[in-house]
């Protein structure tokens, strides 16, 4: 199995990072004992590599089971999970290991261990020595925001709950799996810390390049995070599977639509960035507030909401370039949906 790599720095060291490989599922199915009905049914679908996929669909459709079969948590019924080429079936537990990294919403960190032998723990299992896991440790809690000098000997329940889910993160990361399956991993964190976790997530998937498999009841989370969404029917059945784009444009149907749900037009501010409107004049300095011209409209219409403003600077290169308005982003949203209704 082929496995790019690409080198990477964090607060002054190097850290090796496997690329994303991807993933083949073929007519995957799991039945359980005593169902009428196939709990997956059959299911196709090709996840790239480096991508975040997302399945998204009712509570009890099978987007789980599917997740958990890729990493054989969940043995198939029937059908046939490839990576990079490679049946799964093939693979032995500890080299499974080394490929998926797993993050689920209860965290599941070990509440007698401290943070750094929580990180440690799938490296000590693949046989790693004690210099090269301290190491990887301190890389890997520098990446998800965390000071290793401060947190490294502390104990799970000295954390907050962000806190708890980035060591999480972190601990999946480990061992440098080209693969990793996130089971909504910040569904049980205030909204304000989800928020913040998603979009720090995303912004460090642009330098990991993994493969991702994302379970969430939430489209909206979808939307921000994938590359693709795959919209799953009873038995992990698709209804859709395409970028979020695409879906917002051209639902496939009614079902589709109502995961959508009101305000598809407002949805799509996630794709559109502020350069895509004409900045208003704008004087002053740089500030905490502000916004940059890559940054989608949907934030920066968040942003002043949150704050109270009526328009927010734009920053480029250190100096503001001009501003965008609530009125500016309201009236591409009231253009959108008049072409929708056409």
């Amino acid at each position: 199995m082929s496995e790019q790599t690409i080198e990477k720095s964090s607060s002054g060291s190097s850290a090796e990072s496997t690329y994303g490989v991807p993933i083949s599922l073929k007519k995957l199915t799991k039945r359980y004992p005593g169902t009428d009905r196939a709990a997956v049914d059959a299911v196709d679908m090709e996840i790239p590599a480096g991508e975040i996929v997302v399945f998204v669909g009712p509570s009890g459709c099978g987007k789980t089971t599917t997740m958990r079969m890729i990493n054989r948590m969940i043995a198939p019924s029937d059908g046939v999970v490839e990576i990079d080429g490679e049946d799964v079936a093939s693979l032995n537990d500890t080299t499974l290991r080394r490929r998926i990294g797993y993050v689920i919403q209860q965290i599941g960190l070990i509440p007698h261990l401290t943070i750094a032998s929580n990180v440690a723990l799938v490296p000590k299992l693949l046989g790693w020595d004690k210099k090269r896991i301290t190491k990887r440790v301190d890389e890997m809690l520098t990446v998800v925001g965390l000071d290793p000098e401060q947190y490294r000997d502390r104990y799970p329940r000295q954390l907050s709950g962000g806190q708890q889910q980035r060591v999480g993160v972190a601990r999946a990361l480990a061992a440098d799996p080209p693969i990793m399956l996130m089971d909504e991993p910040f569904g049980a964190v205030d909204p304000i810390t989800r928020g913040r976790l998603q979009e720090e997530f995303r912004t460090l998937q642009k330098t990991l390049k993994k493969t991702i498999v994302f379970v969430t009841h939430d489209f909206d989370e979808a939307l921000k995070l994938g590359d693709r969404i795959a919209v799953l029917r009873e038995g992990s059945q698709i209804a859709q599977y395409d970028t979020p784009e695409n879906i917002l444009a051209n639902p496939a149907d009614d079902f589709v639509s109502g995961f959508i749900g009101e305000g598809a037009a407002l949805k799509r501010l996630y794709f559109e960035p502020v350069s895509s409107v004409t900045l208003e004049p704008a004087t002053g300095t740089p500030s905490d507030v502000s916004v940059t011209p890559s940054d989608n409209l949907h934030h920066a219409l968040d942003t002043m909401v949150g704050k109270g403003l009526s328009s927010i600077p734009v920053v480029e290169g250190g100096r503001v370039t001009g501003s965008v308005s609530v009125q500016a982003i309201l009236a591409r949203v009231g253009r959108s949906e008049a072409g929708q209704a056409r």
